[in-house]
């Protein structure tokens, strides 16, 4: 664990989706019903650890995770890199690896925290992350608020896209009996 932005720069990124946790085996609706799902969550973002892995409380927290985590010269890498390069290359490897063991989809601290800021989907939580720790190492302003928004924008874009490309299957009228 002490080098996976190590591995995510060097493009070694393969172990980590190989790895076959139960979030990947199950996915994020593997509980029974809804109520078990609401139920474990509850627990979830009670919790300093999950399955033995630290969850960060907040956004600090976690930039202090990531760089315990990672070796120095990993974190000179990513201070150095492009900001927009970086949340790109990064979200399949180090973004993906936040995602499932900060547990963003069955509820963490962390996520809980993010979700709190108005993010409400995973890969936007492990996209604005990345953009946010690139910014604290740089000692730029973090912008939070203005990246939440674009991240809601362009989650509501998506969703009206694919409501637009629904295909209608069959419509029916039915008459009411106004009597």
């Amino acid at each position: 664990m002490k080098h996976i932005l190590f591995f995510v720069l060097m493009g070694s990124i393969s172990m980590l989706h190989a790895q076959k946790d139960d979030f990947f085996i199950k996915g994020p609706t593997s509980a029974n019903s809804e109520a078990e799902f609401q139920e474990q969550y509850k627990k979830n973002i009670r919790k300093s650890k999950i399955n033995g892995i630290y969850i960060p409380k907040d956004l600090q927290d976690a930039f202090e995770e990531i760089i315990a985590l990672s070796p120095e010269e990993s974190i000179v890498k990513f201070k150095n890199a492009d900001e927009d390069i970086v949340a790109k290359k990064l979200h399949h490897g180090l973004g993906k690896w936040m995602i499932s063991k900060w547990c963003f989809y069955t509820g963490s601290r962390f996520s809980h925290k993010l979700k709190t800021k108005g993010l409400s989907h995973p890969d936007d939580m492990a996209q604005f992350v990345l953009r946010t720790f690139h910014r604290h190492l740089n000692e730029l302003p973090l912008e939070e608020q203005k990246l939440i928004q674009e991240y809601k924008k362009v989650r509501e874009q998506k969703l009206a896209e694919r409501r637009k490309e629904r295909k209608i299957i069959s419509t029916e009228t039915r008459k009411v009996d106004k009597n």
